[in-house]
């Protein structure tokens, strides 16, 4: 029923509107696996498969696709194309094997495709460039081209070329012939064996010419260029023919140890809880019990699920290379490695939320119901960083940006039945230690406990995180108390003296001492608390903001302009590289000062020039500038209450 010779874990990549549904919608036309073409517009695309997403005509989460394609299997993932949601476009970039990256003919390379090919290049994922829309006024496949040459820095190889381009008639031709010399030239350029024949005069024929390009696409150091015009299903075909053709397949590591990573997690009305998984080596069977590295727990596999084109399908075993989802894993998360987690490429973060809200619902009578629902939600997107203050009554959650918060607001509507009210978004700042401070805490009384200690707290460098260490020797301290004093570190820096996470940070604990009667589990991470605290009071902290790099271009006439706006958002920038009328200018500003910067530079320039955003580190902010918080629960700078909350004195 399942027969299939090799695996295809393909990705479906692009700036939103560049085509990224319609593509995969003829995709599963052209192989037979759907009956009717659906239309984004009209909420029928079958990728799109949340309610919200086909009122609103726009991918919200990425959605994979299985079927059998000429003896080859094809987990085929269809990706969102705004930024607010590239948290789904990183989780989907660390399980395929190869990208397709669709750019419009008409609007070239835009903000987000430039983020998207910067982590498939980190990732080292073979990609291929689908420019679409070529019949569009205003195509213009050669500036593309030159752009994707210029902007990506990487050799570029066009495939096919276009006919009547920008007109209703435009189509595709082939350009991969003998007699194309400058195509034989730029492959050579990128393969020894290619161009040892070239130098030599020796005679490359079609296949020697398709072994080369195929080397070259594998080993990353060409990315192959096709054209097309997906809405009316032309160069759909070449498209896939060509990435099956051109692609090497995972290898077949079913013999080897189970290694697999789970990347998402769903939640249906049916089945309930989902986890998304792909197998790197090993394989997976119904009713199996599996290894969970990250929790260091065994969890069973119920059921094995697929996503056809309609509907779930059960598998008895997923095998090396596969993509599938496993039924009965309640206690899994997004980012857990199932097995022997040194066979699992480590994937780092594309993208993380800046910006954080308060979630209020409006009858009073939903609030547990909204926290639930919040819950349901961080588990399938953790970048959400769903948190609850029971003390304060306070929902808070954390996002990229505007459009999401639009959607969460239906999201919750739709799926959940509640009525939300959402604040206006706050910059994440964080706290760092200003200088040099001591904190110390003697726990000893009221009987029985005794926890001793002393930290030494100072500035680490600028994105070091936290670092910890301890000079205590186990004959004063226990190793198992030392133990719950560093695995309680994270919490204690949770919120500092300005209620923002603290980083940054070296903490060495320099003195303390246990008692071998009155010593508890749990006394050294109370202690520990109340010793950090104090030693951030001494030393005080500086408030830290995010700070964006950017890139915008634009006419030069309005580069005076924008270099004013740049200056007045306490941003700098580069040298500006003019060209042809236009400027390129790199820099960095402040979050907090240019979080409305596209709309007004969108509307200086009448939506002429691209402006791309990537985070680019914290950095320390004017106190006058930045923003304090209330610690929220009870501060253990507050001792005595403190200590009877940690002892279930008080609630």
């Amino acid at each position: 029923m399942h027969s299939y010779k090799n695996i295809l874990n393909l990705g479906i990549f692009g700036h939103v509107d560049a085509g990224k549904t319609t593509l995969t919608e003829h995709i599963l036309f052209n192989t037979e696996n759907i009956r009717s073409v659906g239309h984004v517009d009209k909420g029928t695309s079958h990728s799109d498969l949340m309610d919200i997403e086909k009122e609103r005509g726009i991918s919200i989460k990425a959605s994979t696709i299985s079927f059998i394609w000429k003896d080859t299997l094809i987990n085929l993932v269809d990706t969102p194309g705004h930024i607010d949601f590239s948290a789904e476009v990183e989780r989907t970039i660390s399980v395929i094997d190869t990208a397709i990256l669709i750019v419009s003919a008409v609007e070239g390379i835009q903000s987000h495709t430039e983020n998207i090919w910067k982590v498939l290049r980190e990732k080292e994922i073979p990609s291929i460039i689908f420019i679409n829309k070529a019949d569009r006024v205003g195509s213009s496949i050669e500036n593309v081209f030159a752009s994707l040459n210029k902007e990506f820095k990487k050799s570029f190889i066009m495939i096919n070329k276009p006919i009547n381009e920008g007109e209703a008639k435009a189509n595709i031709e082939n350009v991969f012939k003998i007699d194309n010399k400058k195509l034989i030239e730029s492959i050579a350029e990128n393969d020894n064996e290619l161009f040892e024949k070239y130098i030599n005069e020796d005679k490359i024929d079609i296949p020697t010419l398709q072994k080369a390009l195929k080397r070259s696409l594998n080993n990353n150091s060409i990315s192959p260029v096709l054209v097309g015009i997906s809405k009316n299903n032309i160069g759909v075909n070449e498209l896939l023919d060509f990435t099956i053709k051109n692609r090497a397949f995972p290898k077949c590591e079913d013999h080897n140890p189970l290694a697999a990573l789970i990347y998402k997690i769903e939640h249906d009305p049916k089945l309930g809880r989902l986890a998304g998984i792909r197998l790197f080596s090993g394989k997976i069977k119904t009713r199996d019990t599996i290894f969970n590295s990250t929790s260091q727990k065994e969890v069973k596999v119920s059921q094995i699920k697929k996503i056809s084109p309609v509907r779930f399908e059960d598998y008895q075993e997923l095998n090396s290379g596969e993509i599938g989802y496993l039924c009965g894993m309640q206690d899994v998360k997004i980012g857990d490695i199932i097995g022997e987690s040194s066979l699992v490429p480590y994937n780092p973060p594309m993208n993380k939320p800046l910006l954080t809200v308060k979630v209020s619902p409006k009858l009073e009578q939903k609030y547990s119901d909204l926290a639930n629902a919040l819950q349901i939600l961080g588990s399938e997107d953790p970048h959400l960083n769903f948190v609850w203050y029971k003390e304060e009554h306070e929902l808070q959650i954390n996002i990229m940006g505007a459009i999401q918060v639009e959607i969460l607001e239906s999201l919750l509507l739709n799926r959940f039945n509640i009525e939300v009210e959402i604040s206006q978004p706050t910059v994440i700042y964080k706290e760092t230690p200003s200088g040099k401070g001591i904190g110390t805490e003697r726990y000893t009384m009221p009987k029985p406990c005794w926890a001793v200690v002393k930290f030494a707290i100072e500035p680490g460098e600028r994105g070091s995180g936290i670092i910890y260490s301890s000079e205590v020797g186990v004959n004063d301290i226990h190793q198992k108390y030392q133990n719950e004093i560093e695995m309680v570190i994270p919490k204690t820096l949770e919120q500092g003296i300005k209620g923002w996470n603290v980083t940054d940070i070296k903490i060495r604990l320099i003195e303390g001492e246990d008692h071998v009667m009155h010593s508890r589990p749990g006394d050294f991470k109370l202690a520990a608390f109340m010793g950090i605290m104090r030693g951030l009071e001494n030393c005080g902290t500086d408030i830290l903001e995010p700070i964006i790099r950017f890139k915008i271009s634009a006419s030069d006439e309005f580069l005076g302009k924008v270099s004013n706006d740049i200056i007045n958002m306490r941003g700098a920038f580069d040298t500006p590289e003019l060209d042809n009328g236009s400027f390129v200018l790199t820099g960095r500003y402040p979050l907090a000062s240019s979080m409305d910067y596209f709309v007004r530079l969108s509307s200086m320039t009448g939506g002429k020039a691209k402006l791309t955003n990537v985070f680019d580190g914290y950095e320390i902010c004017p106190t006058e500038l930045g923003e304090i918080r209330e610690y929220k629960g009870i501060n253990p700078l507050d001792r005595s209450k403190f200590i009877l909350k940690w002892r279930g004195a008080i609630l």
